[in-house]
């Protein structure tokens, strides 16, 4: 995944971030917050901290985790970037 900083970064990274992961911490069954470790990595980045997800996040969280990514990002000041990359090995 190629991550992007947006305008309005809370979180000052500073450099180029191409890499995140996120952990979640282990929670009680039906929790009102979920703690997430998160980390991202670029070039000449490393940063990682811990955010807690609302209840109304982790009451839409089910079988999809990009509802936890999409709000990672979101709060990291972070955008997707799911333009397609050429790839230089291949020939034209």
């Amino acid at each position: 995944m190629n991550i992007k900083t947006t305008t309005s970064v809370r979180l000052p990274l500073g450099g180029e971030i191409n890499k995140l992961e996120i952990t979640v911490n282990a929670f009680t069954l039906f929790p009102n917050t979920i703690s997430v470790t998160w980390k991202v990595t670029g070039p000449a980045t490393l940063r990682e901290g811990i955010i807690t997800l609302p209840k109304y996040i982790v009451d839409q969280w089910g079988t999809d985790d990009s509802v936890v990514k999409q709000f990672v990002l979101q709060e990291l000041g972070l955008l997707e970037d799911d333009t397609i990359q050429p790839n230089s090995t291949e020939e034209v």
